[in-house]
């Protein structure tokens, strides 16, 4: 476990997906919140965030969760969709590292 590991940002986020301007910081910061809490209550709800966030996987998986939502905000379709197969195995990872 890497202690020097940070949480993602806005920034973080806005870089990967190459967004200028902030017109939509506080919905990513929306998406980040809810990504982070998601991915805690998928692993061991347990947990707090600041055992998490140290955690290079966990902070990988609400990153492509948060730009997962991003992408897909404003989509309509009538067939469910499925997490990209990358989160899903961070999640599956840290379920294996902190399982009850």
């Amino acid at each position: 476990m890497d202690t020097s590991i940070k949480p993602i940002t806005v920034d973080i986020i806005k870089n990967s997906l190459r967004i200028d301007g902030d017109l939509d910081d506080d919905m990513i910061q929306r998406y980040i919140t809810f990504s982070e809490n998601y991915v805690k209550d998928a692993v061991n709800s347990d947990l707090t965030l600041d055992i998490l966030r140290k955690e290079s996987v966990y902070n990988q998986a609400v990153c492509l969760f948060t730009e997962y939502l991003y992408q897909q905000r404003g989509i309509v379709s009538d067939k469910p969709t499925n997490k990209p197969f990358e989160i899903v195995s961070c999640i599956q990872q840290l379920q294996g590292k902190y399982s009850n």
